[in-house]
């Protein structure tokens, strides 16, 4: 899970995980990557963590990484998340697509990833 500025990460009474702390969303339409920063309260779900936050005129479901199982949102499902979506820069999203590894959280992109977006934190939490 790409939380931005680490997490608060706990247990329920029914010994489900839960994790929460200011998300990175990125959102996709073909190659072009927008992004957000949500603060997101992920809960277990079977063997996945989910959650569920406003951005836009939409409510996003989310899991894994970026928000979609370590990819990123559909744009097209989301539109009004789309346009709330900060564009993510050329050369920061093409280290997201040539990411790897991986598999249970950020790949090799996962640093790079987070630095840009505690770098405008602001534009991404629509305060700018």
């Amino acid at each position: 899970m790409m939380f931005v500025n680490g997490c608060e990460r706990g247990y329920t009474r029914n010994e489900q995980q839960t994790a929460r702390g200011l998300f990175l969303v990125l959102l996709s339409r073909g190659k072009e990557l927008r992004a957000v920063v949500r603060y997101a309260r992920m809960v277990q779900c079977g063997h996945f963590m989910m959650a569920s936050v406003p951005v836009g005129s939409d409510r996003v479901t989310l899991s894994g990484t970026y928000g979609s199982d370590g990819l990123p949102v559909d744009g097209e499902r989301y539109p009004g998340a789309w346009e709330k979506g900060v564009v993510v820069p050329e050369d920061v999203a093409e280290t997201f697509w040539k990411g790897e590894g991986g598999h249970n959280g950020a790949g090799s992109e996962g640093p790079t990833m987070k630095a840009w977006a505690k770098a405008n934190m602001r534009q991404l939490r629509g305060k700018a």
